[in-house]
């Protein structure tokens, strides 16, 4: 993930290295034992998979973030 995608096209095409691209969700959860658990079971309720995922939190924080792509972007964003 980069916060500035041009400029990371430019650099990885001049260095000539594969990349991809496709949107990701951005999301807190409660930073909680099974919280991401919770998402993956609400998304997989509705045949829709995580394709890739990060996740951060700092300890003793009451959220934890959470990026992450879908099978189906549409629909896992109406999903929380």
């Amino acid at each position: 993930m980069v916060d500035k995608p041009k400029l990371a096209k430019k650099a990885l095409d001049a260095a000539h290295m594969r990349y991809t691209e496709q949107p990701v969700l951005h999301i807190e959860l409660r930073n909680t034992p099974g919280a991401l658990a919770g998402l993956a079971e609400k998304l997989a309720a509705r045949a829709i998979n995580i394709t890739a995922a990060y996740e951060t939190s700092v300890r003793g924080a009451k959220k934890a973030s959470v990026v992450f792509a879908a099978s189906d972007f549409e629909k896992a964003a109406r999903i929380r």
